[in-house]
C-alpha cells in the first residue's frame, strides 16, 4: 500500500510538471447505470484525464456517505478507465454549512470517511462556492463577511484530519465562485466577490495564530460572466474569469504571504509552511463552461435561462480554454462543467455531448476542440497570447494600474486632471480598489485629500489657488496596504493624460 500511494504521488507530481490534467466536472459518471463506462470511454477518446464528482455531507445524518452504492459503482469503473477521481465534498444544502468548530470536525470526519472508503481518489476539494449563498449560508454577519471565517475553521480541521489519516493526500480548498456583489443587504444573491472572499480569509487565518496551512492547491470556478462572452473578456476586479489568474494569484499572495500557508509559484517562497508541493501551493480550476443553443434537439426540455452561443463557438472557447490552461504554471488540472449536457435547459448544457450523447464539434473536430487542443499541446504551452497571460505576475509591492488591451497591455496613468463643469478635477483609476491621499503644493501652499475607491476610481476637486501647482498622489491597495504607488501631477496646462508613476523601490527577498 504505500509503495502504491508513493507512486500516485510521483503520477500526481509528474502530471503536474508535464501541463494540467484537463478533465470535466461531471456527476452523470456517479448516477449512469454502468457506472460511467460510456463517459469514461469518451473521456479516453477525447485523451481527457480527470473527472470531479461531488460528494454530499448531509448534517441530519453526518456519518453516512451519501450516493455511496453510485461511488462503489462508479469509482472502480474511473480506476479501469485511468481516470483521476476528484471529490468534491460540500454540504448537501447551503443551511447546513458547517458553522462552528464542533460542525466543522463532523464534516471533516465525514471527509476522512470518505477518502477511507476510495483508496484510488486522492484529491480532494473541501467546498464549493462558498462565497454564494446558493451552497453556503450565512455569507453575512450584519455588514461583515461570514464565511470565510467558518471556512477557515473547516479548512483547518480538514486539512488536519485528512493529513494524519494520509499525508500524501492533495487537500484542496475551495472552489469558489468567480462572481459576487459584496451588497449584504442585496435582494437576492447576497454574496462575497472571490478576490473580497480570499481577503477575508487571510484575515481569519491571521487571527487564529495557526501554524500549519489550510490547503495544497487553490480551487476555483471561471465561468463566463455573460455566456456569450469571449474567453479573453475575464471579469472587471474583484471577480474573477478564467483569463484572470494573475488577480487570484496576488490575492493568494496578499491573503496569506508571511504565514504558514504556501502561496504560488512565481512568488517568493516561504519556509514556515509545507505541503504536497514543497513550500509552493497550486491551482486547480475545477469548473467553467459555456453553453450552447439547443433549439430543435430532441431530448430537450423546458425554457433557456441564458443567452446561448454556437457549437462551432462552443468548440473555438474550449480549444482556447485548453491553450490557457496548458500555458498556467500553476495549474494541476482544468475542468469543464459537464462532459454531457443536462436535459433540462434550466440548467447547463455546456458538454461536449448533446443530451443523447453524440459528440459536439468541441469533442474532438478540427479546426478548434478539447482533443485537438490536447493533442496540439502535448502537456506544454502552445505560446502567443496564453503563454503571455501564464507568465504574467502582477507586482508585490505596487497597485494594480488599468490596463486596457489583453492581455496585460497598456497600462493606464493612476492620476490625470480633467474638467467637469467649469471645475477642474484629479481623476484617479486603478485595476483594484484603493485608497488615496493627495498632497497638493503651489509655492509655499499646500492643501490635502484623502479617500477610498473600492470602484477603482475617484475624482478629488483641485482647491482653489491650486491650478499652476502640483498634486503628490500615494495610492494603497486595498487588498494590501504595502502595496503603494506613488504618483507626482502637474496641475498646470488644462487637462493631462497623466505623469509619470514613480514606482517603489522593490523589497529585498530573503534568500532560501
Amino acid at each position: 500500500m504505500a509503495a502504491v500511494i508513493g507512486a500516485l504521488a510521483l503520477v500526481n507530481a509528474g502530471a503536474a510538471a508535464a501541463g494540467p490534467q484537463i478533465g470535466f466536472a461531471e456527476d452523470a459518471t456517479k448516477y449512469a447505470d454502468d457506472g460511467g463506462a460510456m463517459l469514461f470511454t469518451e473521456m479516453n477518446k477525447l485523451q481527457t484525464t480527470t473527472n470531479r464528482v461531488a460528494v454530499f455531507w448531509n448534517a441530519d445524518a453526518p456519518a453516512t456517505i451519501q450516493d455511496q452504492s453510485f461511488l462503489d459503482r462508479m469509482v472502480p469503473v474511473a480506476q479501469v478507465h485511468h481516470i483521476q477521481v476528484v471529490f468534491a465534498i460540500y454540504p448537501l444544502r447551503p443551511t447546513q454549512a458547517p458553522t462552528n468548530p464542533a460542525a466543522a470536525d463532523s464534516f471533516c470526519d465525514y471527509a476522512v470517511k470518505v477518502m477511507q472508503r476510495y483508496p484510488y481518489v486522492r484529491k480532494v476539494i473541501i467546498g464549493n462556492e462558498p462565497n454564494q449563498p446558493r451552497f453556503w449560508q450565512p455569507i453575512w454577519s450584519g455588514s461583515q463577511p461570514a464565511s470565510p471565517a467558518a471556512m477557515e475553521v473547516v479548512l483547518a480541521s480538514c486539512y488536519d484530519k485528512l493529513k494524519a489519516f494520509d499525508p500524501t493526500l492533495d487537500v484542496i480548498g475551495v472552489g469558489l465562485s468567480p462572481r459576487g456583489n459584496d451588497d449584504p443587504n442585496a435582494a437576492s444573491n447576497s454574496s462575497i466577490s472571490p478576490v473580497r472572499w480570499i481577503k477575508a480569509l487571510g484575515d481569519a487565518y491571521r487571527s487564529s495564530g495557526r501554524q500549519k496551512p489550510l490547503f495544497d492547491e487553490w480551487s476555483w470556478h471561471c465561468y463566463p460572466n455573460v455566456n456569450t462572452d469571449e474567453v479573453e473578456t475575464g471579469y472587471a476586479w474583484p471577480n474573477t474569469g478564467c483569463v484572470n489568474a494573475a488577480r487570484v494569484k496576488l490575492a493568494l499572495w496578499d491573503a496569506f504571504s508571511g504565514t504558514a500557508q504556501p502561496t504560488l509559484p512565481g512568488y517568493p517562497v516561504d519556509t514556515k509552511g509545507a505541503t504536497i508541493y514543497g513550500n509552493t501551493s497550486r491551482m486547480f480550476i475545477d469548473e467553467t463552461g459555456w453553453q450552447v443553443d439547443t433549439t430543435g434537439l430532441p431530448g430537450y426540455f423546458n425554457s433557456e435561462n441564458v443567452p446561448t452561443i454556437s457549437e462551432a463557438k462552443q468548440a473555438e472557447d474550449y480549444e482556447k480554454l485548453v491553450h490557457l490552461a496548458n500555458c498556467e504554471p500553476t495549474l494541476t488540472a482544468f475542468d469543464i462543467f459537464h462532459e454531457i449536457d443536462e436535459a433540462d435547459r434550466g440548467g447547463f448544457q455546456s458538454g461536449v455531448l448533446r443530451a443523447d450523447f453524440s459528440e459536439r464539434p468541441s469533442a474532438l473536430s478540427l479546426p478548434n476542440s478539447v482533443q485537438h487542443a490536447i493533442q496540439s499541446d502535448n502537456g506544454s504551452c502552445s505560446g502567443g497570447v496564453w503563454q503571455t497571460l501564464g507568465n504574467f505576475l502582477y507586482s508585490t509591492s505596487a497597485v494594480v494600474p488599468n490596463y486596457k488591451a489583453f492581455p496585460y497591455q497598456a497600462p493606464q496613468p493612476f492620476a490625470a486632471t480633467t474638467v467637469s463643469g467649469g471645475g477642474r478635477y484629479v481623476a484617479l483609476s486603478a485595476g483594484e480598489g484603493f485608497s488615496y491621499a493627495i498632497t497638493f503644493k503651489n509655492g509655499s501652499q499646500t492643501a490635502n485629500a484623502n479617500g477610498v475607491a473600492p470602484r477603482m476610481t475617484a475624482t478629488v476637486k483641485i482647491p482653489t489657488g491650486f491650478g499652476a501647482g502640483t498634486a503628490t498622489i500615494v495610492l494603497k491597495a486595498e487588498m494590501n496596504a504595502a502595496r503603494m504607488s506613488t504618483v507626482t501631477l502637474s496641475l498646470g496646462g488644462g487637462a493631462q493624460t497623466g505623469k509619470k508613476v514613480l514606482k517603489p523601490k522593490p523589497k529585498k527577498q530573503k534568500k532560501h
